[in-house]
């Protein structure tokens, strides 16, 4: 068979997936991509109807996500950088609420899904609107319901790290969430317009595309993603790796956007599950966004007030962490922070406004 997909013959898969899942510079990433064989964008030509064409066996390519050449117009529709961060969160909740779905249906298979994301979260959860949190009197599974949140929080953690140079940052999305089947993430994690979602009313999103306009504000971007063992359904177990970057061919104008894949069908690089388990990466997915541009404002405190607004009042609780000497910051969204606001707590606004009348002309 054309291609190799299992890496392992390359590196010493527990070192390379330590480096890997540290790698949040540009030069650390570039570092990596070293110690693999990889062909020149240049030297392959990515054609629509023969992926195989031209193809070396034995080396991995630069394979355009969605499998879409002119991928670039769609990929760069971010708006405003702190948009595809959100994005990526609310695939998190997904993967989260997913896994909770495909656990029941193995124990209790009549059971019917919940008709949407809030519904799925109270089954799953016993968990309300998080605005409605302040004002709980009773405890939610025998805790009080700030821990009880607090504790749900960790499953989900966005991560900002400063780069090589003061002016770069990094941005990571982690969740312990379902994770993907290694031979299916280039067709799902890096699918452009394409969706297992729609009979599932219980997830938020439909195509999945608003997350990857993140790689159109970063220098490179890497997925790691890992099945959770109850759901593999038979598929072998592993950990699927790849970089994606912004390709400019010689001699071409039409730029895109492309991912290390190791076989012309799409698939990407795969590490054994036993190099998961020495690291501890039990299941779920994470994204990092590398060299990530916000523009001139200060990223830790843009990226803090625009997703409380962005995700105004999330199905779920998430970690952000924006500085290395503190803890993370529990998000919970604007609607939480508003439901705490009272003459006795006025910080839990951004601005506080003097009543205002109003008169009908």
């Amino acid at each position: 068979m054309i291609g190799v997909t299992d890496i392992s013959k390359y590196v010493n898969a527990t070192e390379f997936l330590v480096t890997a899942t540290k790698a949040l510079h540009s030069h650390s990433v570039e570092s990596l991509l070293e110690k693999l064989p990889i062909v020149s964008e240049n030297d392959y030509i990515f054609r629509p109807g023969d992926h195989a064409d031209g193809w070396r066996e034995g080396y991995l390519h630069w394979f355009p996500v969605g499998a879409e050449r002119g991928n670039a117009g769609r990929i760069k529709l971010a708006g405003s950088p702190e948009n595809p961060i959100a994005e990526r969160t609310v695939n998190a909740f997904e993967a989260i609420i997913e896994l909770m779905r495909q656990i029941e249906i193995r124990k209790f298979p009549s059971n019917q899904p919940p008709q949407n994301p809030r519904e799925a979260v109270a089954r799953y959860f016993d968990l309300p609107l998080l605005s409605e949190i302040p004002k709980l009197g009773q405890p939610i599974r025998g805790e009080k319901p700030s821990k009880y949140i607090r504790q749900l929080a960790a499953a989900i953690r966005v991560r900002l790290v400063r780069g090589g140079s003061p002016s770069e940052y990094s941005v990571t999305i982690e969740d312990d969430g379902i994770g993907q089947q290694a031979s299916r993430i280039h067709s799902t994690l890096l699918s452009l317009g394409q969706s297992d979602k729609g009979d599932k009313n219980y997830m938020i999103g439909v195509f999945g595309q608003g997350g990857s306009s993140a790689y159109s504000v970063s220098k490179y971007s890497w997925v790691i993603s890992r099945r959770h063992p109850d759901v593999l359904d038979g598929a072998p177990d592993g950990i699927g790796w790849t970089v994606i970057k912004h390709v400019y061919p010689k001699g071409r104008r039409d730029d895109y956007f492309a991912y290390l894949a190791a076989h012309p069908d799409g698939r990407v690089p795969v590490l054994p599950a036993s190099a998961a388990e020495r690291i501890s990466f039990k299941h779920g997915t994470t994204f990092a966004h590398i060299g990530y541009d916000f523009g001139k404002t200060e990223p830790a405190r843009r990226l803090y007030s625009s997703l409380n607004h962005l995700l105004f009042n999330p199905v779920l609780p998430y970690e952000l962490y924006t500085r290395p000497d503190r803890r993370a910051d529990p998000m919970y969204g604007n609607g939480y922070r508003l439901s705490r606001a009272s003459k006795q707590q006025p910080e839990w606004l951004d601005k506080l406004f003097r009543n205002q009348i109003v008169e009908a002309k």
